[in-house]
């Protein structure tokens, strides 16, 4: 559990004193779970700091399809590639539950990051952005559902960063989890039902709550399989 509870994102790349300099020069924001904090298509301007709280990173298709690209939490910078290029917001980011950014001005940020000195870890954060977007593709292709779930959950612990109170407890309900991994509901149920039969998930009302995380990263070890049997 130890290796969920350290800083995390840009934050983890710079010093305390610096990411707290950031956070104090823009507007603090609270926010409520399901909130739309950017918009897919609208015009930048600005990046948002998260402070607290889970969020979930969505593209969307013209005819209400969606899928989840990535899940970003406490120390993420989000909507800092508008930004750089100028062009309008590729993806909605939503709120999973609530809690609190930091808004600042595009230029504000980068006056910031540059007096700062933090161009060379935020081009390197940046970088890890793409890097991450690589294995996603590559896991919707070719992972089974089993293990598209348990890394999706592992995702979202991982996204709570160090003072979460509950990273284990997960306010998605199971249309939401499909709904990120571009699947029917249909397609997970099984799934958590055999996970809830052996006592690793408790699954309740737009909420999961995992039981026992070392059986989940146990299930994703080579040689094992998210039934939780060794594989052939």
């Amino acid at each position: 559990m130890n290796e969920f509870r350290r800083a995390r994102g840009f934050r983890s790349l710079i010093p305390t004193q610096s990411w707290s300099a950031l956070a104090h020069e823009g507007v603090r924001i609270a926010h409520r779970a399901r909130d739309r904090l950017l918009h897919q298509g609208a015009p930048g301007g600005w990046v948002l700091l998260c402070l607290s709280g889970r969020l979930k990173v969505i593209y969307s298709e013209p005819d209400g399809r969606e899928l989840m690209l990535a899940v970003r939490g406490p120390g993420d910078v989000i909507g800092e590639f508008s930004g750089q290029d100028g062009q309008p917001r590729s993806a909605t980011v939503q709120a999973i539950e609530p809690g609190i950014t930091s808004k600042l001005s595009d230029q504000r940020f980068i006056t910031l990051v540059e007096r700062l000195e933090l161009s060379a870890q935020l081009n390197s954060y940046m970088l890890s952005k793409m890097r991450e977007s690589a294995a996603h593709a590559w896991q919707l292709a070719h992972h089974t559902t089993a293990t598209r779930l348990a890394d999706l959950i592992i995702a979202l612990i991982n996204a709570a960063g160090p003072d979460h109170p509950m990273p284990t407890t997960i306010a998605m309900s199971q249309e939401e989890l499909a709904t990120a991994l571009g699947l029917a509901r249909s397609a997970i149920t099984p799934v958590l039902a055999g996970w809830k039969s052996t006592g690793l998930v408790q699954v309740t009302r737009g909420r999961l709550h995992i039981a026992d995380l070392p059986a989940l990263l146990e299930l994703r070890r080579p040689g094992v399989s998210t039934s939780g049997q060794n594989s052939s």
